[in-house]
């Protein structure tokens, strides 16, 4: 009943915010629908396999900007995730992404509410280009790490040629608690002709006597039809062994409207076989908001775990829609 009524409650929402003049300014419902078909397979001691029909963090929300009388604005966001391919009664079917509301000026933004770390987001740009899918870099990059945090209060502003973040989240909202999981990140992205640049660093308070700390590097660049892009990446947890991942892609246009994408990942932690990744994948845009694409990847040692939930040596060959509105 709780879930039943949460649902209801969010689409009541979603749907007043998106009748006009209900929002003052500028409400804007957008969405993404991306799913995927094809053969998944695993092996942790006996080879199994299936045909998937996938849900890759599909969406719906609404954004905008409220005017007031001078030239601070407020801002807002409410968006949710939907699983448009099964589980129509668990609790993985409707859930909440990034929803805050904010003040937005000439200094920057200020955000609270729950949002997407700065660490998450700093370098994206330059490496991610199978965000969401089968393939998605936190199946190598620390998932732990990059997150998208309750409880947060965040500044955003233009200095220098980059855009920096910082951002606090509180954690556990009870006193007997003392703020227990509560985090702090700051990171710095910036964009210089054919280079893409971001550092970032975030510490997380896991417990009382263990905190753990991501520091990671992202490099871009731009050569004609080909983009190259390179993340190194520390994760050091008090209670166990430390991360060091590194992530490369290519991205290459073979036309107007496709490209190739080529991708390789590995997480060392010490283990003697470390966990790795390797995809390459075919995009093709039928439009501005439609594109289709064809993907193959390949995990050992768990490299498909984090992020795809497949383990021990698996892979996939799936072909996926993308539909944004």
């Amino acid at each position: 009943m709780k879930v039943f009524t949460y649902k209801i409650i969010s689409l009541t929402v979603l749907a007043a915010l998106s009748v006009p003049g209900v929002a003052s300014a500028e409400a804007k419902l957008y969405g993404k629908a991306h799913l995927s078909f094809g053969s998944v397979s695993e092996d942790t001691g006996t080879d199994a396999s299936s045909n998937a029909i996938t849900s890759h963090a599909s969406r719906v929300g609404v954004k905008g900007t409220i005017d007031t009388a001078n030239s601070i604005k407020a801002i807002y966001k409410f968006e949710w995730q939907v699983d448009m391919s099964d589980k129509a009664n668990g609790d993985d079917n409707f859930k909440s992404r990034s929803q805050y509301v904010g003040l937005k000026d000439d200094w920057g933004q200020l955000r609270i509410g729950r949002d997407d770390s700065p660490y998450k987001l700093a370098g994206k740009k330059n490496v991610e280009y199978l965000s969401d899918t089968w393939a998605d870099f936190n199946n190598i990059i620390d998932k732990g790490q990059d997150t998208r945090h309750d409880d947060s209060i965040a500044y955003w502003g233009k200095i220098g040629p980059g855009e920096l973040g910082v951002m606090y989240a509180a954690g556990d909202d009870q006193p007997s608690e003392e703020n227990a999981n509560q985090s702090t990140a700051i990171a710095y992205d910036l964009k210089m002709g054919a280079i893409g640049f971001a550092i970032a660093t975030q510490t997380i308070e896991k417990s009382a006597t263990n905190d753990e700390k991501g520091t990671k590097l992202s490099f871009g660049y731009k050569m004609g039809d080909t983009n190259l892009g390179l993340m190194y990446e520390t994760v050091i947890d008090d209670l166990s062994k430390d991360d060091k991942n590194t992530f490369v892609s290519i991205k290459h246009g073979v036309s107007k409207v496709g490209s190739i994408v080529i991708a390789y990942g590995m997480k060392d932690q010490g283990k003697a076989d470390d966990a790795t990744m390797t995809a390459l994948s075919y995009q093709h845009k039928l439009d501005k908001q439609l594109s289709v694409y064809a993907l193959w990847a390949d995990g050992s040692d768990d490299g498909l775990k984090a992020a795809s939930k497949i383990e021990g040596d698996a892979s996939v060959i799936v072909a996926g829609i993308i539909a944004k509105f």
